[in-house]
């Protein structure tokens, strides 16, 4: 039913399109790399497992002044933490977004420029006519029952993302 006239193109495409689809999950591992905790938390986590540890050995109800003097430190660094972790985490959605969107937008500019490139070339041919639409999908080539690089695209783009929901939510 199908015959491939450019395999090259097919699989091209194919790629681009699958990268196109998966560019969120992408993202994801390469944020990590710029977002880890900072030395000064690492620190400030080490200090209050030291002081938790340490306020466990002291009975509340026999010194309670040291207690209480424990557990204000811990407060005072878990606040540090917290306020430390904040910053992280809203740097990390920056990062996140601003790969995001240069990932799409080359990965989009490249497809554009490709189907421009290309868009002469049928990637394949059908061997049956399908009357009302031959035009539509040969469009621009000038190959009778073939499919051109845009409406590949189009259907390749629709497929993959399709077949990709459940893996990508």
């Amino acid at each position: 039913m199908l015959e491939v006239i450019n395999g090259f193109l097919l699989i091209y495409f194919l790629v681009l399109c699958t990268l196109s689809a998966l560019t969120p999950n992408l993202v994801k591992p390469i944020a990590s790399c710029f977002t880890r905790p900072s030395n000064e938390e690492r620190t400030i986590w080490a200090k209050i497992l030291k002081l938790k540890s340490t306020q466990q050995t002291i009975s509340m109800k026999d010194e309670f002044a040291a207690y209480s003097k424990v557990q204000r430190k811990l407060n005072k660094l878990e606040s540090q933490l917290k306020d430390n972790s904040q910053t992280r985490m809203s740097r990390s959605i920056a990062i996140k977004s601003s790969i995001q969107i240069v990932l799409q937008v080359i990965i989009g500019l490249i497809m554009v420029v490709s189907v421009i490139w290309f868009r002469r070339e049928p990637i394949v041919t059908l061997k049956t006519n399908l009357f009302p639409l031959t035009t539509v999908l040969r469009y621009p080539s000038d190959m009778s029952n073939a499919i051109s690089t845009h409406v590949w695209v189009l259907v390749s783009n629709f497929s993959i993302k399709a077949l990709l929901k459940p893996v990508t939510s």
